[in-house]
């Protein structure tokens, strides 16, 4: 369990649930000259993984938006280990990792699901990369303001919600 700041300021722990998998299958599009994913694709499945996560939760990001409300990202890492490649399916991790005033900060972690490499267990995923994406949030001029408070307790709820959109989703890049 990651502890973040709660609304008073005070070092709060981020529930074990605060997490959603998603799954992108490679495509030739996501793939460069030598046929793995060029690095700047796993920006999108950070993205991808990010909305879903939102969106499990009932926060629509197009709402925050009609609020006046703007997630825009500050910061990005990413850590990579091996590479993927075209057809491989990838799991995709996004985790609440901290929460302050006017930021929120995603964790993410992508594993191939398939093919399953001869080297790790039957079925078991293989680490290829993690890494975070710091967001602030700000209003329409870009000056920061605080998450409102039903914002910050979305963020924090149970995954409860599993969307006809990302049902298709899978089944499509199945």
């Amino acid at each position: 369990m990651t502890t973040s700041r709660n609304r008073a300021g005070l070092r709060a722990p981020i529930p074990d649930h605060c997490f959603t998998e998603t799954w992108q299958r490679v495509g030739v599009v996501d793939t460069d000259l030598m046929g793995i994913v060029h690095h700047s694709n796993y920006v999108a499945y950070f993205e991808r993984g990010r909305l879903e996560y939102m969106r499990r939760r009932a926060l629509s990001y197009k709402q925050m938006v009609e609020r006046g409300l703007h997630m825009p990202v500050v910061e990005l890492q990413i850590r990579y280990r091996k590479p993927a490649q075209f057809d491989d399916l990838l799991c995709v991790t996004t985790r609440l990792g901290s929460l302050s005033r006017v930021t929120v900060r995603f964790d993410y972690s992508v594993s191939r699901v398939e093919p399953a490499p001869q080297s790790l267990a039957a079925g078991a995923p293989e680490p290829l990369l993690d890494g975070h994406v710091l967001l602030a949030c700000v209003d329409v001029r870009n000056r920061p303001r605080g998450l409102p408070a039903d914002i910050v307790e979305a963020l924090f709820a149970q995954e409860a919600t599993v969307t006809p959109e990302a049902k298709l989703g899978e089944k499509a890049h199945s």
